[in-house]
């Protein structure tokens, strides 16, 4: 039997030399919906003195901060959504707690943080940001919106940057892990 250099070598043939056709079971709509990415804990590593986890009860003990009115703007301008109010701890709250490593007095003007989703969408903010704009009063890791828990449907833990004027795009659902980061000092 001679091997066709266009069939998969896999094929299976029949018999007679007949390409053997496979029939799949039929595939339910509910099998190909894919489970909504979740966070119950937000890991922060990097450039700190100590890898710190905070899970929701762990966020609660920290001093909590409400949004007010607030509407989700994407990058074309649109309105994504609106909010009476969401409920979290300022991101520099979590940074405190896991102290920063700045070798160097002046460290912290190259020092920056990633915040990291589950579904791999990452955004950034300065040290600068965080602690000498009014950015880094409205970076908040959030877990309710208008006075209930985030379903799994908006991640469970979140982050939000309300000073931004395009708020959805530093919009993190699904928050996993913050990473401290030192970028490399400029070579003379």
């Amino acid at each position: 039997m001679s091997i066709d250099p266009l069939r998969a070598p896999d094929a299976r043939l029949t018999a007679n030399g007949a390409p053997l056709t496979l029939v799949s079971p039929p595939v339910s709509s509910a099998s190909l919906v894919t489970p909504p990415l979740t966070s119950r804990e937000v890991i922060v590593s990097g450039a700190v003195k100590r890898r710190h986890s905070f899970d929701l009860c762990a966020l609660m003990r920290l001093p909590t901060q409400l949004t007010g009115p607030l509407d989700v703007v994407c990058l074309s301008g649109r309105k994504v959504r609106s909010a009476s109010d969401y409920k979290g701890v300022r991101l520099t709250a979590l940074l405190d707690v896991a102290q920063w490593r700045l070798p160097q007095a002046r460290d912290f003007t190259r020092a920056y943080v990633l915040a990291q989703g589950a579904d791999g969408y990452t955004v950034m903010f300065s040290w600068h940001e965080l602690y000498n704009t009014p950015i880094g009063v409205g970076a908040l890791v959030v877990y309710e919106r208008d006075g209930q828990p985030l379903g799994d449907d908006e991640g469970g833990i979140g982050l939000i940057s309300t000073c931004d004027l395009r708020v959805a795009l530093r919009q993190v659902r699904a928050l996993k892990r913050l990473t401290v980061h030192l970028a490399e000092p400029p070579a003379f």
